[in-house]
């Protein structure tokens, strides 16, 4: 199997080892020739410099390399100048080449994504930054190594004061076969009167492609709050109960676990093993009723640096990983999320009665940008001062809150898409029909921000607010990621995560004192 998958990321020649007239330069926005003009009757058409190329990867396995091509959104055609390669990479025709646009599983290039056609935009992945056009928050994006910002797109929302990050959207979906949807808790929301805003950006080197972004307002109870639980149930609940004492390896860490306030608890990773584990054991006051652990918590950094790690493992390949999993490729698909199946999530766990621990559910919520707060339902009644253990990977999770809450019934909330979307002073109607249209995307790129406006039928201080968004999103390749392809580490990654996990640990523990201010350092901002 490690020799299948080395092949499959060896292929013969592939993508540039057959093709050595294509290189991968830094291309500065001025060099680019955007649409040969900007008419509507001409959109479509694009004619780039020699230094600019487009490989279109098809769903057969072949790829089209070209220089210079044309989009006809009417009969859904690519056409250029360049060469056609099957699956073995092999040449099998050359000069003018014309292609189905549903055929093409992922396109690659190295234009800036504002030259693109919005039909290549959603599904193309940048290779060799143009940093002419690239500002950053901070100092430049090569001293960030694997903690550069990202993670889809950002949502802010007021907290009575100002707007604040309260959500990510699918952090998960890091590629086209990979879309969907994910609910985060705007629990620490306060807007006013009866409209809800809600601000979006895309603050990260990459393509946002968003399907929809929809408010869910779920009516309160007037005597607490209303979770999500794990299983996608919403369940009002009187106000929860903080734990007596929380036993962690530090010892008592009750106090920082007590309030969604941003005072987190978190540990470091182990130095020999990412995924090695530790348990904090929780106890709360006697509580009659149906009763579930609250958990508010973000990841730490450790998989931003092990995606990121991942794609420089790549390299030049990591174009042909992600064409393969949009061709429905089963190794690739198995092999995806192999790293993140290994670290596991926040195992939930109440006692038997036995003297040992049942699970009771488990919070895989990805994404180090915001905390989101979901409910595991315990499974049986519990007499007597109620016992919970979290089982997590040690240095993976940043926990804000754990507490007892009480369920008392299920509601379904409301589902509210946009009423109005504005850019920057604009509405704009066009983009409000992207996110309400489910046959159309809104595709963003680094720096675009939106204003997404929700109407509720009462005033807001009635409800608790959910946002549902959908969608995916595409790495942009980092030149200096390039210059640490590694074919046998990405095999090992993909083949054997607890082993990569094992090997990789000391680099990250060196690392790791530096990320978070790298990390948060490094967003995109447009001049």
């Amino acid at each position: 199997m490690f020799r299948r998958i080395v092949s499959f990321l060896l292929l013969p020649g592939l993508v540039l080892g057959c093709v050595p007239n294509v290189e991968r330069n830094i291309v500065p926005l001025p060099r680019v020739v955007a649409l040969s003009d900007s008419s509507a009757a001409r959109r479509p058409s694009f004619a780039m410099p020699d230094s600019v190329w487009l490989l279109a990867h098809l769903r057969d396995g072949s790829v089209l390399v070209l220089r210079h091509w044309t989009v006809d959104e009417g009969a859904r055609r690519l056409a250029g100048r360049g060469r056609r390669l099957d699956p073995g990479r092999a040449l099998v025709a050359e000069g003018r080449l014309a292609i189905a646009l549903d055929s093409v599983a992922l396109y690659e290039t190295n234009a800036p994504a504002e030259s693109l056609h919005p039909a290549v935009r959603a599904t193309a992945i940048i290779v060799g930054i143009a940093f002419a056009f690239v500002a950053l928050a901070a100092i430049g994006l090569a001293l960030c190594g694997k903690a550069c910002y990202g993670s889809c797109p950002t949502f802010y929302v007021t907290d009575g004061r100002q707007p604040v990050i309260q959500a990510e959207g699918f952090s998960a979906s890091v590629a086209p076969a990979l879309e969907a949807s994910d609910v985060d808790a705007l629990y620490r929301a306060r807007p006013t009167g009866r409209d809800v805003e809600v601000t979006m950006t895309n603050e990260a080197l990459e393509t946002h492609v968003v399907r929809h972004v929809r408010l869910l307002a779920a009516r309160r109870p007037s005597h607490g709050r209303v979770f999500a639980t794990t299983t996608g149930e919403y369940w009002q609940a009187r106000e929860p109960e903080s734990a007596l004492r929380a036993i962690a390896a530090e010892g008592d860490c009750a106090r920082a676990l007590a309030a969604l306030d941003g005072a987190e608890r978190w540990s470091g990773a182990d130095s020999t093993d990412l995924a090695s584990r530790e348990t904090i054991d929780l106890e709360f006051p006697a509580t009659d009723g149906r009763l579930a652990v609250v958990v508010g918590a973000r990841q730490t950094l450790l998989t931003t640096y092990l995606f990121y790690q991942a794609l420089a493992a790549m390299g030049h390949h990591a174009g042909e990983w992600f064409a393969a999993l949009e061709r429905g490729n089963a190794v690739a698909r198995a092999r995806t999320g192999g790293l993140g199946r290994a670290l596991g999530g926040i195992e939930v766990l109440v006692p038997t009665g036995h003297g040992d621990w049942e699970k009771a559910g488990e919070l895989c919520e990805t994404g180090p940008l915001a905390s989101d707060v979901r409910a595991v339902p315990l499974p049986h009644r519990i007499d007597g001062p109620v016992r919970v253990r979290l089982r997590l990977t040690r240095g993976y999770w940043r926990l804000d809150w754990v507490a007892l809450a009480t369920l008392e019934a299920r509601v379904a909330p409301l589902r509210l898409d946009p009423a109005e979307v504005r850019r920057g002073d604009q509405v704009d109607e066009d983009a409000r029909a992207a996110l309400t249209d489910s046959a159309r995307v809104l595709t963003t790129l680094p720096g675009d921000r939106f204003a997404l406006r929700y109407r509720l039928p009462e005033p807001a201080e009635r409800y608790e607010l959910f946002l549902e968004s959908r969608g995916y999103y595409l790495e942009w390749m980092r030149d200096d990621w390039l210059a640490e392809e590694n074919p046998a580490l990405a095999a090992r990654m993909m083949l054997s995560p607890e082993d990569a996990l094992r090997d990789l640990a000391p680099a990250f523990k060196r690392a790791e004192p530096r990320l978070e201010a790298q990390f948060w350092g490094s967003r995109y901002a447009r001049p």
